[in-house]
């Protein structure tokens, strides 16, 4: 994890790319206020198309992000206090953090982390889709309720777990541990800005949802779907909405995350992504092109590339790095 002194500080980079060793072109560069030089162990993590960092520290920091040109390239991250205390600041609001709590925060904005001494913090960079999901709810960043929250709960659980026992899993496990966060941080986060359902209409929503992921590679219409439970159609857009998104977004979203699930796959390599798509009911190209790369921010083929299982799940460990002025 290449640092940098400096009067104000020090610039901490590369810790979610190790490949950068230029502070000017990293997008995960932050500065480090600390009243000793500053030292730090660092685990990097692959889950797919998640990358994630274990930080640990025995001098209270301060963090903020550097204004790199590539800064605004970080998007959404998501932190994990696993040991000590702190506490994050952004957009007007303040997140105490105790270990376990969970908090989204901007890495392009301006914020500041304040961990105390003897901590251990663990950073996710999500995955274009849940970064484009994230931004489109101004209140999830910074804001202590999702930790309090059932689904927070969960995924706190989830994290702590791979934090510690990630590095023994294998090559394929480790991308679907990816996918399996991925699917909890998007329902935390459509759940904590979409409005709950009337009890009366839960257990009929949840019938539909299983139907949906039951026929989706299939052809099927709203009136198809609404007969199937023996409600009207307007009924059935109205259940939607009041979980934040319409019924054809959640199905959309669902059969592109069952695409996107099968890309990763190695046993489908030898299907090229169109066949994957008509798979799960997306049945023109260039259309699916235009879906995936506005849902992940890649397209079928970029996916491919950057998310090989020998590429997305390295194993990084590096030794406690003293540097001083």
């Amino acid at each position: 994890m290449p640092l940098e002194a400096r009067p104000d500080g020090t610039i901490v980079y590369g810790y979610m790319d190790p490949d950068v060793r230029d502070p000017a072109k990293a997008f995960d560069a932050v500065l480090v206020r600390t009243t000793t030089p500053y030292a730090a162990d660092t685990r990097l993590h692959r889950f797919g198309a998640l990358t994630a960092c274990d930080i640990a520290g025995e001098q209270p920091a301060q963090v903020s992000p550097h204004t790199a040109p590539l800064a605004q390239d970080f998007g959404i991250a998501l932190g994990l206090m696993l040991e000590g205390d702190g506490t994050i600041e952004q957009d007007g609001r303040v997140c105490p953090l105790s270990p376990g709590d969970v908090v989204f925060y901007s890495g392009g904005h301006p914020y500041r982390l304040d961990l105390g001494d003897a901590y251990r913090w663990l950073v996710v960079r999500l995955d274009p889709g849940t970064i484009s999901l994230a931004q489109r709810i101004p209140n999830t960043v910074a804001n202590p309720e999702l930790s309090r929250s059932p689904c927070g709960r969960i995924l706190s659980s989830m994290l702590v777990e791979l934090a510690h026992r990630g590095h023994h899993l294998g090559p394929l496990s480790r991308g679907e541990m990816g996918e399996h966060v991925t699917g909890v941080v998007r329902t935390l986060v459509r759940e904590h800005g979409g409005r709950p359902a009337q009890p009366s209409h839960t257990r009929t929503l949840e019938r539909i949802l299983e139907h949906i992921d039951r026929h989706l590679d299939r052809q099927f219409s709203p009136a198809q779907i609404a007969a199937a439970h023996h409600i009207s159609v307007r009924t059935l857009h109205v259940l939607f909405q009041k979980q934040g998104e319409t019924l054809g977004d959640h199905i959309r979203r669902r059969r592109l995350d069952r695409i996107r699930r099968d890309l990763a796959d190695p046993a489908l390599s030898h299907l090229p992504s169109y066949a994957v798509a008509a798979r799960w009911g997306i049945h023109d190209p260039s259309h699916f092109g235009k879906l995936f790369k506005a849902e992940f921010g890649l397209s079928p083929r970029e996916f491919r590339a950057r998310f090989r299982p020998g590429d997305t799940l390295s194993h990084l460990t590096s030794k406690r790095q003293n540097f001083v002025e």
